[in-house]
């Protein structure tokens, strides 16, 4: 695909970042900080996105104070979430208590709050940062020497490209950019699904994460700023289909069990399967996040389930190693890509301890569930 290939003149920019997460958005926020062009785009119309990673823990946090955006995001709303409980029929047998020095077990900010924040005060500073919604990329925008010089997109249901010295993938496990530039990313299946529900809180509920194990699968509520619990509950791999088949009383009734307060606001809200938002559960490590100029951060390049709330916090992370990588490149006018592969050598190490930290605890949490009782 050529540069001639749409009528209109494209539009430029030093960096274009597919994907308008906190990933994304932060590296946005931290280019133009530089004085470096972006151009953020996103598939859907608007920044509100559900049942995403909304708990920042200390690594997420810490990158948001170290860029005076955590206080902004604060003002917005969070709620931080003061112990982990293990329960066994409506009693709590053990928690678990924030770490030396530290003030919360995970910080829950809606999505919405992080987003709106980050792209809002990018704005307010009249930074050159463009961001278009309901944009899709569909392809890469190469020059007639077949080099990768940026990316096509349909922008309202119309063509157009976008030139760019570096594109970033911040677009999801279900990566375009990685699709395009042939990354391949290794997946492994956990054996489990996710059943999430988001209900509102009982009256007196304390924020915290709730645990419990229902026919020996993870079940976990977290509190949520607004008033919400955010039920999280694992189902074996491949089981809902047959699950949603029959009634969802006997159900509903074991995590009520579980947590009898929650009885009256499941009988209000959880009426039905579609109350209910499956999600598929894998991991993924892509061997390589580059190529020549593309490279990708956050899910992109390698997904985390949602054990031990990693994901959002490695995306944040992400961003701002490789914020200062192409401020490097940038004071070399993007002559060469390689300082791009550092991202990878930085972050790899750490990015795989997580992945294989969230396998052990997958597989141990019953065991030690079962060593409180």
């Amino acid at each position: 695909m050529h540069m001639n290939q749409n009528s209109q003149s494209p539009l430029k920019a030093d960096v274009c970042i597919v994907g308008a997460g906190p990933g994304g958005a932060l590296l946005s926020y931290l280019l133009n900080q530089k004085g470096i062009s972006t151009i953020l785009i996103e598939r859907q119309p608007h920044l509100h996105k559900s049942f995403r990673g909304e708990l920042l823990n200390v690594d997420g946090e810490a990158i948001l104070r170290k860029h005076g955006l955590y206080s902004i995001i604060q003002k917005r709303g969070a709620l931080l979430l003061e112990e982990i409980q293990y329960w066994v029929n409506g009693q709590i047998i053990h928690t678990v208590s924030p770490g030396n020095g530290e003030s919360h077990v995970g910080i829950h900010v809606p999505q919405d709050h992080l987003l709106e924040a980050i792209v809002s005060h990018t704005q307010q500073q009249n930074q050159d940062e463009q961001v278009l919604f309901n944009t899709i990329m569909t392809g890469l925008l190469r020059d007639k020497n077949g080099q990768t010089v940026g990316i096509n997109i349909r922008q309202n249901g119309f063509p157009a490209s976008i030139e760019a010295s570096v594109i970033v993938g911040a677009d999801g496990r279900y990566s375009a950019v990685r699709k395009h530039a042939g990354l391949t990313p290794e997946i492994r299946k956990h054996g489990y699904d996710l059943l999430w529900a988001r209900i509102p809180a009982p009256t007196g509920w304390e924020p915290a994460v709730r645990m419990a194990s229902m026919d020996g699968q993870q079940l976990a509520l977290f509190s949520q700023y607004g008033g919400y619990v955010q039920v999280g509950w694992n189902i074996p791999e491949g089981a809902y289909s047959k699950l949603r088949e029959q009634p969802i009383a006997p159900f509903v009734d074991k995590l009520i069990s579980a947590f009898p307060c929650l009885a009256d606001s499941v009988a209000a809200n959880i009426q039905s399967w579609s109350d209910f938002v499956l999600l598929s559960v894998e991991s993924s490590y892509s061997q390589s996040w580059t190529q020549d100029n593309i490279v990708l951060i956050g899910d992109a390049a390698h997904t985390m389930t949602p054990t031990g709330a990693f994901g959002l916090n490695s995306a944040l992370e992400d961003a701002d190693a490789l914020s200062e990588l192409l401020v490097r490149m940038a004071a070399e006018h993007f002559e060469s890509n390689a300082l791009l592969q550092e991202l990878q050598t930085v972050r790899g190490a750490k990015v795989k301890q997580q992945l294989a930290r969230q396998v052990e605890m997958e597989s141990s949490f019953q065991q030690r569930y079962e060593s409180f009782l």
